[in-house]
């Protein structure tokens, strides 16, 4: 079980030496150097990691040396999470037990995972003392309590505790349900290469100071951050790859990362402003409310290079509006997956989401997940003929789901395969993608009529070797 190379050992050479069938001596994982099988544990989930420990006596000992610490309490306790608060002085106790055996020795990662309360202010303090003197490189700090909009004391990252040649040391932090007050002179994590922070208590200028002088960072997840003010970020965050913000109160995002291949973010329309990322790759955003023409333009604006493209707007809105002199074009973009939830105001305005694809001159793939039960068989709104042509010249492949027979999405359809020549793949499917939908009257949808529909579309409009 343990040997990288399983074959038979044989001893009839002169001086009775155990060779393998093909020359080579056996090699067993417990052989290699104790740096290189910390690195291979440590990639294991806790419960793997524990069962390495029955191989042999030495992968116990590498086991109980191991460099990874995990602590939560809801697993060490045995509880339920509205229950942990009876059991913060057990894990106290069980943690310092632990953490005591380790004095001296490096630990490559430590994570602390407990509903946060105020007796543990003094403990959090001296566990992160003992990640500094341990030249932790990956810390996790958890504290978000269950009902933590109730609560307005989080913990204080205690800055003071890192020197100069410690904060170094630190690759990876989590934090959660943490204040970030970092002094003055603070220089930031030299060496940090990714930062997840949610629940964050801080000011505009104090996160915008952290972020500033995290001059490696590479991935970034801000979740439920308060700011009610704008995160401009103007240093150049030249590793960063990865960025993900959710949930935030903002007015405007900001950052100068020219290397940034995906971006995410979850929740109100607000501008977002990433027109130095030259080579991001993919964009997704979900919004909770917007009108489609708005979201269009402050795209256009604020991801000029994106590549591949997700927008999902929980309340949308559309207005009549075609667009026809608007300058701005994604030069990039490829690829464009596009959820439309259509409520019953808006069913004659379909056909003006087109706006969106006249600034996709070089699109390939483009997906359409319509979602609204008043879409079935509506025939109202403008024809495709009051639009005027717009050629997609790269368009290859088109998914239109959710398809009702609309008036709006027949024209959208006949718009789109009209002015597509090298349109190879073309897919209408009546069922839902984008959410299942109530269906407020008696019997079943008529899909079969909205299939003919399509049925009948594709076959007279399609380019011939579609």
């Amino acid at each position: 079980m343990n040997n990288l190379v399983t074959q038979e050992i044989r001893t009839d050479n002169a001086c009775g030496e155990a060779i393998c069938e093909i020359g080579r001596p056996n090699v067993r994982l417990e052989d290699l150097p104790l740096d290189v099988l910390y690195k291979i544990v440590s990639k294991l989930p806790p419960k793997e990691f524990a069962r390495t420990s029955v191989l042999s006596s030495s992968w116990r000992c590498m086991w109980s040396e191991c460099p990874r610490l995990t602590f939560d309490a809801v697993v060490m306790c045995k509880c339920k999470r509205v229950d942990l608060h009876q059991h913060t002085e057990r894990f106290i106790h069980e943690v310092n037990a632990v953490l005591h055996k380790y004095h001296g020795r490096v630990v490559e990662t430590l994570e602390i995972r407990i509903d946060y309360v105020d007796s543990l202010v003094h403990h959090l303090n001296n566990w992160i003392d003992f990640a500094v003197s341990s030249r932790t490189k990956n810390i996790t700090l958890d504290l978000k309590p269950k009902r933590f909009w109730e609560f307005n004391d989080p913990y204080v990252f205690p800055f003071k505790l890192f020197e100069n040649g410690i904060i170094s040391c630190l690759q990876h932090i989590q934090l959660s349900f943490v204040s970030l007050k970092p002094p003055s002179q603070f220089s930031g994590f030299p060496n940090l290469r990714k930062l997840h922070i949610q629940v964050l208590y801080a000011s505009k200028k104090d996160l915008e100071h952290v972020l500033s002088h995290c001059c490696k960072l590479e991935w970034l997840h801000i979740d439920r951050c308060d700011l009610n003010a704008e995160l401009t970020v103007d240093t150049p965050l030249s590793h960063l790859l990865y960025l993900y913000v959710e949930h935030c109160k903002l007015t405007k995002i900001k950052f100068h990362a020219v290397n940034l291949a995906a971006f995410k973010y979850e929740g109100d329309f607000i501008p977002v402003d990433l027109s130095h990322s030259s080579k991001l790759q993919n964009a997704y955003i979900k919004l909770s409310e917007a009108v489609l023409q708005h979201a269009l333009l402050s795209l256009l604006k604020g991801l000029p290079y994106v590549q591949n493209l997700t927008l999902r707007i929980f309340w949308q809105h559309l207005e009549k509006q075609w667009f026809l002199d608007n300058p701005l074009k994604f030069s990039c973009l490829r690829h464009l997956q596009l959820f439309m939830s259509i409520y019953s105001e808006h069913v004659d305005k379909v056909l003006y989401s087109v706006s969106f694809l006249r600034a996709t001159p070089f699109i390939e793939n483009l997906e359409v997940h319509f979602t609204g039960y008043s879409l079935w068989l509506a025939d109202v709104g403008p024809h495709r003929q009051d639009f005027g042509q717009c050629k997609y010249n790269y368009l290859k492949s088109m998914c239109i789901t959710g398809f009702k027979g609309a008036r709006g999405q027949v024209e959208f359809l006949l718009h789109v395969v009209e002015n597509a020549p090298a349109l190879e793949v073309l897919s209408v499917d009546t069922n839902e993608r984008a959410r299942n939908e109530f269906w407020p009257h008696r019997g079943s949808p008529p899909f079969e009529k909205a299939k003919q529909i399509a049925i009948t579309l594709s076959e007279s409009k399609t380019p011939a070797k579609c």
